[in-house]
């Protein structure tokens, strides 16, 4: 009689343990242990939480120096892929400035006349790819950008004022990375190289003499039989911090 209840207990034991679900414990570099269906868990929650969020508003501080503020959307797609469009405003480049003046040397007074800035605008477009398909969670990606920027000044002529402008549009390639430094705060760091089409219109300055006063002027104009267009290769930097806004319910 004994042996008979032993034997069914043990019968009902392992009946009961071949239904119930396995647990498998992991070991993490800081030593935790984390089992199989807390990890499942974990997972589905990061999933939910990177769907929660998936619009980014982003400011790119790298251009400061360039005079160029821009902002812009980003829109997860999906895990492999996001798009982002943006609009910037454009001040004095202050950058392209000395580089224009220290080591290019050329005959356009755009930066060496006397002018007054004037507010100009840009537009960016991008598409980034994720091979690991981790977007918006520490993700490694490559990516197409289109951007156009636009720079304006007052020049003071020898009969009226005129604005005259720089205009740079960019094709290029870049790579970068995207940061989640919390559960809204993301920052994308990224590099790029493009095929610039600059518009510069040739802006000359002349030496003249008051005749009323007697005193020098110096009064610029627009040289329209020069060409001011050219083509060359541009370099980007990208450092944007973003923050995640939550889908609409």
């Amino acid at each position: 009689m004994i042996a008979r209840l032993l034997l069914a207990t043990l019968a009902v034991t392992l009946a009961t343990s071949a239904t119930a679900q396995v647990t498998v414990k992991r070991y993490s570099v800081d030593g935790t242990t984390t089992t199989t269906s807390e990890s499942r868990n974990t997972e589905r929650n990061r999933q939910r939480q990177l769907n929660r969020y998936p619009t980014a508003l982003k400011f790119n501080v790298a251009p400061f120096f360039a005079g160029h503020y821009p902002i812009s959307v980003e829109y997860r797609l999906s895990p492999y892929v996001t798009a982002e469009a943006g609009l910037g405003l454009t001040t004095h480049n202050s950058l392209d400035a000395f580089i224009n003046e220290a080591v290019v040397w050329d005959n356009n007074a755009f930066y060496a006349a006397k002018s007054r800035v004037r507010p100009g605008s840009s537009q960016t477009f991008n598409f980034k790819v994720f091979p690991g398909g981790d977007s918006y969670d520490d993700g490694f990606y490559l990516g197409f950008f289109i951007q156009n920027r636009r720079y304006n000044k007052l020049f003071t002529g020898a009969d009226q004022n005129f604005t005259s402008f720089k205009q740079n549009f960019d094709q290029g390639l870049m790579i970068g990375t995207q940061l989640r430094s919390s559960e809204r705060v993301m920052v994308d760091l990224s590099m790029g190289l493009s095929n610039r089409y600059v518009n510069f219109p040739m802006v000359l300055q002349d030496y003249t003499i008051d005749p009323v006063t007697g005193q020098e002027r110096y009064v610029a104009r627009l040289d329209e039989t020069q060409d001011g267009r050219s083509q060359n290769i541009g370099f980007f930097v990208g450092i944007k911090l973003g923050y995640l806004l939550a889908a609409a319910r």
